[in-house]
């Protein structure tokens, strides 16, 4: 099978949503954009400016960033649901004949 290329532009973009993204774990980005894990944890190493001293460890984050994180996803996801149920609202009348 062929390997797919990537431009710098989309792996900085890659890195930069995975930066900018709290919360959010490689395998999940990696996911989203149709990439392998792999891929993406050494894209993530080449162009990152995070260090290591300046990523959270698990242990470091408190209970409260905890729970703002959490509620982030929470209404994230509701909104992607809303999102479904339009579409698929949307194109269950236009199949009805």
């Amino acid at each position: 099978m062929p390997s797919k290329t990537y431009t710098e532009e989309f792996k900085r973009d890659a890195v930069a949503l995975y930066e900018n993204s709290p919360g959010a774990s490689i395998q999940t980005i990696a996911t989203d954009l149709g990439i392998n894990r792999a891929t993406l944890a050494n894209w993530v190493k080449k162009y990152g400016t995070a260090t290591p001293s300046e990523t959270p460890s698990p242990a470091s984050v408190t209970e409260a960033e905890r729970i703002r994180q959490l509620e982030r996803e929470v209404s994230r996801l509701r909104e992607e649901r809303d999102i479904l149920r339009k579409a698929a609202k949307y194109f269950a009348e236009e199949t009805n004949w």
